[in-house]
């Protein structure tokens, strides 16, 4: 008799305990929620629909990436200003190129590497067989990562025959114009190469 009287006050002792740990685990995590709750209002913390919270100090990066997203139609991607120089290995050969836009007479981009000819694009020059000979209505320009990107092809009267999907052999150069569209200079097969993505 002793034995099932000792087994029932250890069995309620347990459940006491069960019960006790399982309130304090619910008060931590109303506390935490309502700590969150009241950052949120203080301003501390943004909620997103994905549901997480961010310090607002990342309010405007995340809403820069979006804008960002929206002018650029690739997955990944460095947008840089136009005064910016760029520097970036575009051919595959080990040594790191700068391209930068130059202004002084007439606006064109130009591709320097050490040991090498320097490369120019627009200004008239028409050394580059499907680029554009004009680069003044550029006004974004990224570094663009992607493998894969589209490009529109043409027909021999100059039409748009379709849009085809490309592969990039490594990073390459966008320019454009916002809502107009723009160009992706990189290399294929050895030569530069120009990828048409406007309509």
């Amino acid at each position: 008799m002793k034995n099932y009287f000792l087994l029932i006050l250890i069995f309620i002792s347990i459940s006491s305990c069960k019960k006790n740990l399982n309130s304090k685990t619910n008060i931590k995590v109303e506390k935490t929620d309502s700590l969150m709750k009241e950052n949120l209002m203080m301003g501390e913390f943004i909620y997103t629909s994905n549901g997480k919270f961010y310090p607002d100090s990342l309010k405007s990066l995340i809403n820069q990436q979006k804008i960002a997203s929206e002018k650029f139609d690739f997955k990944s991607f460095k947008e840089y200003k136009l005064t910016d120089t760029i520097e970036i290995d575009l051919n595959g050969n080990g040594i790191i190129e700068s391209i930068y836009f130059d202004h002084k007479d007439c606006p064109r981009i130009l591709i320097e590497e050490k040991g090498q000819k320097l490369i120019s694009l627009g200004c008239g020059n028409k050394d580059y067989e499907g680029f554009p000979n004009a680069v003044e209505w550029v006004n974004l320009w990224c570094v663009v990562s992607d493998k894969e990107v589209w490009e529109v092809l043409f027909k021999e009267n100059g039409d748009i025959d379709k849009d085809s999907i490309l592969n990039l052999e490594r990073a390459s150069i966008y320019i454009g114009k916002e809502e107009a569209g723009g160009g992706i200079i990189t290399y294929r097969n050895g030569n530069l190469y120009w990828v048409h993505q406007s309509d």
